[in-house]
C-alpha cells in the first residue's frame, strides 16, 4: 500500500469528487458523507491477468474554517498544530520557504488522505496531480513509487516540487500563500469611514485601468491600527537590498565588501546573508536578488526619495535607484530622508493589495492579467508595503502577501 495526504485552504469536496469521476470513469465509487468528515472508495476491478486496485480517501474539514491557527478546536486543527511544530523542528536550506510553508499549513482548512492498494497507479497519479493543482494544495508524503523527491517524509507544492524534507532540502524559492477573503473578512458595519473611502478609491483606480475588481476583498487596517517601520529601519533595509540587487547583477564581491564597509551596512536578513556569501549564484537566487530593485522603489518612495510610485505596468528605473542611494554619503542620505504619512502608505498598500488579487486570480484561471499589470512588480510592491506596515509583525524574509 502507498499513501500520501493533501492539505488545502479551499473546501471543495464536490470538485474533488468530480475530478475523480472524470479520471476514473470505469471505477466503482462508494461515498460516506459524515458532514465535516467524508470517505470515498474507488475500485478498479481486475481481470484474468491483473489485480483489483483500490483507492480509499478520507476527507475532513476544520470545524471553523480560517486563515490562521489560533485554537485547537477539532481533530484537524490538532493535527495542523502538530505539523507546524514538526516543520519548525526541521533544518532548512531555505528559511524563507520554511516560514512560508508554516504559514500555509496554518491556513489549511481540509485534509485529504489517500491510501492506494497496491500502489499509486498511473490512473490514480493523474487525478492526484489534478486535485493538488486545482486546490492550490500541498502534499505530505513518505517516499513512494510516485513521489520520489526524498528518501524520507517530505512536503511538495501544487506543482509537485520539493518544499522541504527531513534533511532541510528544498527546490523552490517561493511558496505562495493564498487566502480566501471570506475567511478573514469582517462585517462591513465594523469598518470606519477612512477604510471604506480608501477601498472605494482603490477600486475606482482599478476599474479605470480595466483591472478586475473583487468587491468582497476586505479593507486593510486603519491608520490607528498601523505601526510603520521607523525611518532608521527603512534606511538600513534600503542599503541591504541594494547590495543584494547589485550582487545579482554580477558585481564583484571585493567591490561589494568595500561598499558595505564605506556605508556601514550591517542589517542583512538570513536569506540575504546566504546570497551574499555565495561565490556563484544559481539562476533562482540571481532572479530573487535583482527583483530587489522593485522593493527598493517602494522604500525610496516611502522615504521621499522618489516622487511617486508609477502604475505597475513596467519595471523600475534601475539607474535612478542606484544613483539615489550611492551618490550621497550615508549621512546625507539619512538627513534628507523624510518618511511619508501612514495615509499615503496605506493608500498605496490598499491599491496594490487589490491589484495583487487580480494577478493571482488570473494566474489560477490561466488567464492574461488585465490592465497591463506586471505581476512580478505588483508582488514585490505588495511585499515591501506589507513590511513597511509591519504586517503580521514579520521580518523581511517572512513577510506574507496574502490575497
Amino acid at each position: 500500500m502507498e499513501n500520501c495526504t493533501i492539505y488545502s485552504h479551499e473546501l471543495k469536496f464536490d470538485q474533488i469528487l468530480s475530478i475523480i469521476k472524470e479520471n476514473l470513469p470505469k471505477a466503482q465509487i462508494e461515498i460516506e458523507d459524515g458532514g465535516l468528515q467524508k470517505s470515498m472508495i474507488a475500485t478498479i476491478k481486475g481481470g484474468f491477468f491483473s489485480k483489483t486496485k483500490t483507492l480509499k480517501i478520507n476527507y475532513r474539514e476544520r470545524a471553523n474554517p480560517s486563515y490562521k491557527l489560533e485554537e485547537i478546536e477539532c481533530g484537524l486543527t490538532q493535527n495542523l498544530a502538530g505539523m507546524a511544530n514538526f516543520i519548525q523542528s526541521l533544518p532548512a536550506q531555505n528559511e524563507v520557504v520554511r516560514g512560508q510553508l508554516l504559514h500555509k499549513v496554518m491556513s489549511m482548512n481540509c485534509e485529504i488522505a489517500f491510501m492506494a492498494e497496491p500502489t499509486l497507479i498511473a490512473d490514480f497519479q493523474k487525478f492526484l496531480k489534478a486535485i493538488t493543482f486545482a486546490l492550490d494544495a500541498i502534499i505530505f508524503t513518505p517516499p513512494n513509487s510516485f513521489f520520489a523527491k526524498s528518501t524520507g517524509q517530505h512536503f511538495l507544492d501544487k506543482n509537485l516540487n520539493l518544499i522541504l524534507d527531513n534533511n532541510g532540502n528544498c527546490e523552490i524559492y517561493n511558496l505562495v500563500v493564498n487566502v480566501n477573503a471570506k475567511y478573514h473578512d469582517i462585517p462591513t458595519a465594523n469598518y470606519v469611514e477612512e477604510q471604506l473611502e480608501r477601498k472605494s478609491k482603490s477600486e475606482g483606480i482599478l476599474s479605470k485601468n480595466e483591472v478586475k475588481v473583487n468587491k468582497n476583498i476586505p479593507c486593510i487596517a486603519t491608520e490607528a491600527a498601523t505601526n510603520l517601520r521607523t525611518k532608521e529601519a527603512i534606511i538600513q533595509r534600503v542599503y541591504a537590498l541594494l547590495i543584494i540587487a547589485v550582487k545579482g547583477e554580477g558585481v564583484e564581491q571585493e567591490k561589494l565588501n568595500q561598499v558595505i564597509k564605506d556605508k556601514n551596512i550591517t542589517s542583512f536578513s538570513a536569506k540575504e546573508t546566504m546570497i551574499l556569501k555565495k561565490e556563484n549564484l544559481e539562476d533562482g537566487e540571481r532572479a530573487y536578488a535583482t527583483w530587489r530593485y522593485e522593493s527598493l522603489t517602494v522604500l525610496l518612495w516611502a522615504l521621499g526619495k522618489i516622487d511617486q510610485l508609477k502604475y505597475p505596468a513596467e519595471i523600475c528605473n534601475v539607474l535612478e535607484i542606484v544613483n539615489a542611494i550611492f551618490r550621497p554619503n550615508r549621512k546625507e542620505f539619512e538627513d534628507s530622508a523624510k518618511l511619508r504619512s501612514k495615509a499615503e502608505i496605506l493608500e498605496q498598500l490598499d491599491k496594490i493589495y487589490r491589484m495583487h488579487w487580480a494577478c493571482v486570480d488570473a494566474r489560477i484561471k490561466g488567464e492574461e492579467v488585465k490592465g497591463g499589470l506586471l505581476s512580478g512588480v505588483v508582488y514585490e510592491r505588495h511585499n515591501a508595503l506589507n513590511w513597511l506596515t509591519n504586517y503580521q509583525g514579520a521580518d523581511w524574509d517572512d513577510v506574507q502577501t496574502n490575497t
